[in-house]
């Protein structure tokens, strides 16, 4: 559990540094929010779309940041 913790923590602070994936996901957010800014009144399918793929990119962070915050809780534990 613990070696599991460590790795998942590895990699999101890998992802979180990586230049290209900071890149991508920032290409993604700003697309999609011009299409929820540009679509018309009766486009509901194409702005609930780009908010739901904003909403996705939103729980990957999340999660990126919780790997991280679950590796500082090991360290606090392991501390004491």
């Amino acid at each position: 559990m613990t070696t599991e913790i460590r790795i998942e923590a590895d990699e999101a602070r890998r992802l979180k540094s990586d230049t290209a994936f900071k890149q991508f996901m920032q290409s993604v957010r700003e697309n999609q929010m011009q299409i929820f800014a540009s679509s018309g009144a009766a486009d509901v399918a194409a702005r609930e779309e780009a908010h739901a793929i904003i909403r996705a990119l939103n729980q990957i962070e999340v999660n990126l940041d919780a790997a991280l915050a679950a590796e500082t809780l090991l360290d606090r534990k392991q501390r004491k």
